[in-house]
């Protein structure tokens, strides 16, 4: 055909995007996997996926970010009801999640950005990321209208006083779904290019413990919230307390490096169902209790 496999993948994801296509995961063949079963038990989860033929430690990041944000959409798809209420991080993988959620009609859903905005980054921006999520599901997008982080705690304070803003933040309280991807505390994390943290903060939280991080909200290697009032007071967004309530987190992770952060959110109650690469799954299989 003289088809470049760039040009056929580009084809499918736009017919995919119009509804022309949908491809569908049998998720009993990956649910009852041995190897995720054997996680599942281990760590008292609802669900594990392990995505097959992905492995972090070798594949560029691009790459296997492509792929557990396909495993993710096909999941989330398949979960969705009407009458949630979704909750939806911000960052690169969900950003591209939402390119290759198949369009399903639902109703009465609603999807609701968990932490104010930032700048528009090169790959990804917050309001955009949970706007196609919630376009392909039919839903209604609720953006939080705030900054992910202010100048200051008397400003924080007083934009959580203003009735819309408050408005939005009350809907958080219903969520009964969250789609989460995990975060280390490394500089590499878009936090710090975001602008959100500097840094100095970042080794700050590291200083004190902090492993992983999930709404701009930090944590130990035990799932413990780690507190830095200085950013803390500053940042508009769910907290780890209510995160920890919602009924199902959908939770991505993938690769070495965001292994301790996993661990923590495991140990924190921040995950209900997991989706891993193949090296993450042998990681899990191995740990110790």
């Amino acid at each position: 055909m003289n088809v470049s496999r760039l040009t056929i993948n580009k084809y499918l994801l736009q017919a995919r995007e119009r509804g022309i296509i949908k491809i569908e995961l049998n998720f009993d063949d990956y649910l009852n996997d041995y190897s995720a079963i054997n996680i599942k038990n281990k760590f008292k989860l609802n669900n594990v996926l392990i995505v097959p033929d992905v492995h972090s430690s070798i594949m560029p990041s691009k790459e296997f970010r492509q792929h557990m944000a396909n495993a993710g959409a096909a999941y989330l798809s398949d979960i969705i009801e009407d009458n949630d209420f979704l909750g939806v991080a911000w960052g690169r993988t969900i950003h591209m999640l939402g390119n290759y959620i198949a369009p399903k009609r639902l109703n009465n859903v609603n999807v609701i950005q968990m932490l104010g905005s930032i700048l528009p980054q090169p790959d990804f921006t917050t309001i955009e990321s949970s706007t196609k999520i919630a376009q392909k599901l039919s839903a209604k997008c609720v953006s939080l209208h705030v900054p992910a982080i202010v100048s200051n705690p008397q400003l924080a304070t007083e934009l959580m006083s203003e009735p819309v803003i408050q408005h939005s933040f009350s809907l958080l309280e219903k969520c009964n779904k969250a789609l989460i991807v995990v975060g280390n505390t490394q500089d590499s994390n878009p936090l710090i290019s975001s602008g959100v943290l500097s840094k100095k903060e970042m080794e700050i939280f590291r200083d004190l413990g902090a492993v992983g991080v999930l709404c701009g909200r930090f944590y130990d290697i035990n799932g413990q919230a780690i507190k830095y009032e200085n950013v803390d007071n500053r940042l508009l967004g769910i907290s780890l307390e209510k995160l920890q309530k919602i009924e199902t987190k959908i939770f991505l992770s993938a690769g070495p490096s965001n292994f301790d952060a996993l661990i923590g959110a495991i140990k924190g109650n921040f995950i209900t169902d997991l989706i891993i690469d193949e090296d993450t799954a042998k990681l899990l299989i191995n740990y110790s209790l």
